[in-house]
């Protein structure tokens, strides 16, 4: 019988982690390290991961790059210097569904050692597909039933097979949480709509913003293009300022 080999990392020197389950999914060894310390350390500068995983510097950045395409971590700016986190652990079974199953094993004890950030943080940015995806899949997280789903219409993602599929399964997600959801495009890009039932459009005459969606009090704000990128921005304030614009255009429609 062929043994399997473990490696085993240490987690906040009491968890004791089998690493291969994480390698299984897709992730590097330098990707799980990086990832795992930032579950301990929350939001913090590339310097502290590298004092604390004990990595190179140019791996640590490697394995931060990669994890930014896959969703699994974000960045915010204070002034000029990144202060990454990583993404839920739940978010590891979106980018792949092979061996999802030992994956959830671990779930639990990722769970465990996941500390909140003691300063509140108001924006996050995402990177790639991958990343502003995961983005509109935190939009959602913690919505309610009846909760409303506001947003201005991406122009240019029609044109992409991959994010179409997204956005229907979107639908799906939306539709299962209960949201009522309203939308405002260009007549010209009517088509794109047409069969997506759960959604309630109006078409104005009047300008719009292109990518912006609102929900729970968080705005996002996507541009499309070759590597795309998000901004979630969690601001009563903010939202409230587009929720009335949209609120005025859609009673003009």
């Amino acid at each position: 019988m062929e043994s399997y080999r473990k490696d085993y990392i240490p987690v906040e020197d009491v968890f004791i982690m089998d690493i291969n389950v994480l390698e299984d999914l897709g992730l590097s060894k330098g990707e799980v390290k990086v990832y795992l310390t930032l579950l301990r350390l929350g939001a913090t500068k590339v310097g502290s991961v590298i004092e604390k995983s004990g990595m190179a510097s140019s791996a640590v950045h490697n394995s931060l790059n990669s994890l930014l395409e896959k969703g699994l971590v974000s960045f915010i700016k204070k002034g000029k210097i990144k202060h990454y986190q990583a993404s839920p652990p739940e978010y590891i079974g979106n980018f792949t569904k092979q061996k999802l199953e030992r994956f959830n094993e671990v779930l639990p004890e990722m769970k465990q050692i996941v500390r909140q950030s003691n300063e509140k943080q108001e924006a996050e940015v995402f990177e790639g597909i991958k990343g502003v995806t995961t983005m509109l899949n935190l939009l959602i997280e913690n919505a309610k039933k009846g909760d409303d789903y506001y947003f201005f219409s991406a122009y240019t993602s029609g044109n992409n097979k991959e994010v179409q599929d997204f956005f229907d399964r979107y639908d799906f997600n939306r539709k299962e949480k209960g949201l009522q959801v309203r939308g405002l495009a260009p007549l010209e890009i009517k088509s794109l709509f047409i069969h997506r039932k759960i959604l309630k459009m109006r078409y104005p005459k009047v300008p719009i913003p292109f990518d912006i969606s609102l929900c729970n009090g968080k705005v996002v704000l996507i541009s499309w293009g070759e590597k795309p990128i998000g901004y979630l921005i969690k601001s009563k304030e903010i939202f409230e300022m587009y929720k009335d614009y949209f609120e005025r255009v859609w009673k003009m429609s």
